[in-house]
């Protein structure tokens, strides 16, 4: 390969030379375009489960919960509390961090040097890609944590370019913000960590404000530890969970690695692809060649570890950006021009996949055939037609409390899992429905029934019947729920029940009764 000389250096110790302006006024444009093109189906999809949650741990204050940190339900409750029930509103922030990714793709590209042309193909290339809209589609901790991890990951960059130890600081804070999101960013630190211990550049773990940045981060970890600790480590059990989860729905580690490269899209995956090539190849990258290793550090952890494809999202804006920005400097090499002839068509036609997959979905649930029997059947249905279910759960319950006698009605409904707590605390308001527990996952953690409640209303599949003889005095069945080709768990082999007599206090039954899986009957 062939070398542009003119192709920037960044010299160990001093500021690169000068660059082009930042394209402020088009990528804002784009990026609006993008965010205003991928909200739309914030409107057509009904609350996904783990929303419903959201809402209804924002109502429960704490210093951190079981599976996140505070900011997501704390965001959720501000939004709920704003316009009450409204999907679009409880999205748009995640629309907002969405469009901050892109702008990030950007600002990469012009940190390393790339041209006006080069900014807006990076930002076009995240803001079209699948994460993209995977990311902007629901209110997620992945939602938040997916563009924090890029800021951190530019502003690294952007130090290693001019030494300016502020940034530093700034990264750190911004860290210690994603740790109150999402618990999986101690993991991205350590493969960036690990990334310039192999590749450099070192000088920066002799820096005194990387150490007080890393001070900042500790302290803002030690209430989350102290909770997890107090209460028994609940978010690494739920680790193993997840990988258990993952493995069922989306196949294993094996067809991970695919799912990960898709979620780039045509543009993007280009763009990534040359971004490691360049990367390993070219001189002028040389110093940010810790991407290279800390992307292929955080791919192992993720696939020996069993999780998410879109736990490598926090890399992908940056790569998109390393990448635009490479290719200029590759006019004699035949990669880099066949890339540059091939860019407009790969956009118009990346453009034309999103939009249509954006127009299609979700379809209506009446196209809906057949039955959920796995978790791979339940992944698939919620991505092409959505949840739905909740009004028919809510109603449901209400008519089971309704039929029995004033006198009678429990003052306390418990259900088996957190989506249906979750859905129940937020539209059974509109029933004059009783305060809702669960012992599921973080609503467990919530805590129990008052001491001294007699009789519930439990809400759960018909096959917990054995488990709940076991724990009440007495059991019946009130109301079934079983809409054909619904949703297990939701609607679907559905019963409701009141249960009289606990057998022990809720104190010693709670903790029994606590299960960090999802049981949706599967």
């Amino acid at each position: 390969m062939v070398l542009n000389a003119a192709a920037p250096a960044v010299d160990l110790e001093e500021p690169s030379p000068p660059r082009p302006s930042f394209a402020t006024v088009r990528v804002l444009l784009l990026t609006a375009f993008c965010a205003v093109f991928l909200a739309i189906p914030t409107w057509r999809y009904d609350f996904f489960g783990d929303e419903l949650y959201f809402v209804a741990a924002g109502a429960h204050r704490s210093l951190t919960y079981a599976d996140q940190g505070v900011i997501i339900p704390l965001i959720a409750h501000l939004a709920d509390v704003l316009a009450p029930g409204s999907a679009p509103m409880l999205r748009l922030p995640a629309v907002l961090m969405t469009a901050g990714a892109i702008v990030i793709s950007a600002l990469v590209a012009h940190e390393l040097g790339g041209s006006r042309t080069a900014q807006l193909v990076a930002a076009a290339a995240y803001g079209i890609s699948p994460l993209a809209a995977t990311q902007a589609v629901q209110l997620s901790t992945f939602s938040f944590d997916a563009t924090l991890q890029a800021a951190i990951i530019w502003l690294l960059i952007r130090w290693i370019r001019t030494r300016d130890d502020r940034l530093l600081i700034v990264l750190s804070v911004i860290a210690a913000v994603d740790l109150q999101v999402k618990w999986f960013i101690p993991t991205i630190l350590l493969c960036l960590a690990g990334g310039i211990l192999v590749a450099g550049p070192r000088q920066l773990l002799w820096r005194r404000a990387l150490w007080k940045g890393v001070a900042i981060f500790a302290v803002s970890a030690v209430p989350g530890l102290w909770w997890q600790h107090t209460h028994g480590w609940p978010a690494l059990a739920m680790s193993k969970v997840i990988g258990a989860e993952q493995d069922a729905a989306g196949g294993g580690p094996l067809a991970c690695l695919p799912q990960m490269i898709g979620l780039c899209g045509l543009l993007g995956g280009l763009l990534a692809g040359w971004a490691f090539w360049c990367l390993a190849r070219q001189r002028w990258l040389r110093p940010y060649m810790f991407m290279l290793v800390a992307s292929g550090l955080l791919v192992l952890v993720v696939l020996i570890g069993h999780g998410r494809p879109y736990y490598t999202a926090g890399f992908l804006p940056v790569l998109f950006g390393i990448g635009a920005a490479s290719l200029p400097y590759s006019v004699n090499d035949r990669g880099g021009r066949l890339l540059r002839m091939i860019a407009g068509p790969i956009i118009a036609l990346s453009l034309a996949i999103i939009a249509i997959l954006l127009a299609s979905l979700p379809q209506p649930a009446s196209r809906v055939h057949g039955v959920i029997r796995t978790q791979a059947d339940f992944a698939v249905r919620t991505s092409i037609y959505g949840y739905s279910g909740w009004s028919e759960l809510t109603a449901k319950v209400a008519e089971a409390y309704r039929q029995l006698p004033e006198s009678e009605r429990p003052k306390v409904i418990v259900a088996q899992n957190y989506w249906q707590a979750a859905a129940l605390q937020n539209f059974g308001r509109d029933y004059g429905l009783p305060p809702v527990y669960s012992p599921n996952r973080g609503f467990g953690y919530f805590g129990p029934p008052p001491a001294g409640t007699g009789s519930v209303l439990y809400v759960g599949i018909d096959s917990a019947d054995p488990t709940l003889r076991r724990q009440f005095t007495s059991v019946t069945v009130l109301e079934h729920l079983d809409v054909p080709n619904g949703f297990p768990g939701v609607n679907t082999d559905i019963a409701i029940s009141i249960c009289r007599g606990p057998a022990h206090p809720w104190t010693d039954l709670w903790p029994d009764m606590m299960d960090l899986h999802l049981p949706l009957g599967i």
